[in-house]
């Protein structure tokens, strides 16, 4: 997807608050010359173990872009949110897929999230709640792999902007298959004939691509054909990056009540 440098570096629009306990900086993967990082953003309160949830960033051609997401406003800014309401926060930086062509991204999210739950309680975190909340190009390798084969200790997962569909965008990927659309795909765990799926979130923008916004519409409309548990919130008149670049009530509220979903499902 393309990026808006103003959405990079701006704080959520819902202002975030201040006071969590930072640990910056944890390398987590070193892959040759790349050293891959995360920072935890734990509660006030402490030490307990406090469910923990993932922030997923999207992807870009240029991993130049991508190198540094965990320290992107946009990502600080929901490190403190998810401390405030109790819960761990955890942004990293992963490789890019150069347009979903390689599965280096996949291998880091599932790298970053063994690390951490395999320090649970050095980290004050419990390895048994997790949540997944992903942005933008991150669905096909952020949350797809965990839709088809769902890991017991995820308990929900949220999208903003996401893409949920590869198919519309095929076009534009000159090394896609029938298989690896397949196997990105979100929508195509909808088809086995033994739904385990966490409770889902998604937050769709108005505006933004057709591509994009056909591949939600699919998704929305298959899931609630197999009754999917999905908390579905528009934003009509929002751009792609909402919660940071339309300072309007809805985008607040649609980050207030994602955090709302998050703690409802990650504190049972």
């Amino acid at each position: 997807m393309a990026f808006d440098p103003r959405a990079l570096a701006a704080p959520t629009v819902l202002a975030p608050p201040a006071g969590a306990r930072v640990e910056r900086d944890l390398v987590y993967r070193t892959n040759g010359d790349r050293v891959l990082k995360l920072d935890v953003y734990r509660p006030p309160s402490g030490p307990r173990a406090s469910p923990v949830v993932f922030l997923v960033n999207g992807d870009a051609p240029d991993p130049e872009i991508i190198a540094t997401a965990k320290d992107w406003g946009v990502f600080r800014s929901y490190g403190e949110h998810l401390a405030a309401r109790g819960l761990v926060g955890v942004p990293f930086n992963h490789r890019s897929t150069n347009r979903f062509e390689r599965s280096d991204a996949a291998d880091d999210v599932q790298a970053a999230i063994s690390f951490v739950r395999g320090r649970a309680e050095q980290l004050e975190v419990d390895a048994t709640r997790v949540g997944i909340w992903v942005f933008s190009a991150g669905g096909p390798f952020g949350l797809a792999p965990f839709l088809h084969r769902r890991p017991d200790w995820l308990r929900c997962a949220a999208g903003f902007y996401m893409i949920w569909d590869l198919g519309p965008l095929r076009a534009s990927l000159p090394s896609a298959t029938d298989e690896s659309i397949r196997r990105l795909s979100c929508l195509s765990a909808l088809d086995s004939e033994t739904l385990d799926l966490p409770p889902l979130l998604l937050a769709r923008a108005g505006r933004d691509s057709a591509p994009l916004l056909e591949g939600t519409d699919t998704f929305v409309r298959k899931a609630r054909e197999r009754s999917i548990d999905l908390t579905v919130l528009d934003h009509p008149t929002g751009r792609h990056g909402f919660d940071t670049l339309d300072d309007d009530d809805r985008s607040r509220e649609i980050i207030g009540l994602t955090l709302d979903f998050l703690v409802q499902h990650l504190s049972r």
